[in-house]
């Protein structure tokens, strides 16, 4: 059993790492079944509305941040490298260098997936910060020089828009799209790993569930009150 007030998961047994992967591969699914449910309702405006050329602009703002919230979470998820964070890219590592003392025959992760799993963890510090280059970039993209800002010091615009072009709306539908190939992708090698783990194979069932109680917060709780702990 784990140390209650650990701040990293320790592996000591098979029963560990079985634990472990099961975890990981239940909160892929559930934030894939989300981003799936995001991906139809943007299908569904595109398609009530097939010659609109604008967007609500709230309407695509809640849109936009439900969906890219689920995308930090996935990206974490499968790319995270820092020391205290759950991770299947780190994970899998530690899987791979212990296989000989687990007992399990599983292969390397192919270059492909190894690109994807590199690509999320890009992704996941992209998401984490406001980048300074954004800064840079829309400096130079809108002639904003040294100049330009001296002459027009006086007044600080916010800009504020009723509607986006529906353009936004389209692309976050097709990046949804590739962000499913490559979950896609990462979930087949994890089901793989599993099956080597438990040397069998195992099932996938969704357990129905009328309430969720708030008693499962409780281990959100106590994970915060360990993270700041000091010592």
């Amino acid at each position: 059993m784990q140390n209650s007030n650990s701040k990293i998961f320790g592996f000591k047994d098979k029963g560990d790492y079985v634990f472990y992967l099961s975890e990981l591969i239940v909160d892929l699914i559930q934030k894939s079944d989300r981003l799936k449910f995001y991906h139809s309702e943007i299908e569904l405006i595109l398609k009530n509305n097939p010659n609109a050329k604008f967007i609500n602009a709230i309407l695509y703002d809640s849109i936009s941040d439900k969906v890219n919230r689920v995308y930090q979470y996935l990206f974490n998820l499968l790319g995270d490298e820092s020391k205290k964070a759950v991770s299947y890219r780190k994970f899998r590592k530690i899987l791979y260098k212990k296989r000989n003392i687990l007992e399990i025959t599983i292969s390397p992760l192919t270059e492909n997936e190894m690109q994807i799993l590199s690509e999320f963890n890009s992704l996941r510090n992209w998401s984490l910060h406001i980048p300074e280059s954004l800064y840079i970039q829309k400096r130079r993209h809108f002639q904003m020089d040294s100049d330009f800002m001296m002459a027009n010091k006086n007044k600080i615009a916010i800009p504020r828009y009723d509607n986006f072009e529906i353009e936004f709306l389209t692309k976050q539908k097709e990046e949804i799209e590739s962000v499913f190939e490559y979950t896609d992708i990462i979930l087949k090698r994890m089901k793989e790993d599993y099956s080597s783990l438990i040397d069998g194979q195992f099932e996938l069932e969704y357990e129905e569930n009328q309430v969720k109680p708030y008693f499962f917060m409780k281990a959100v709780e106590e994970s915060w009150n360990s993270q700041n702990r000091k010592g």
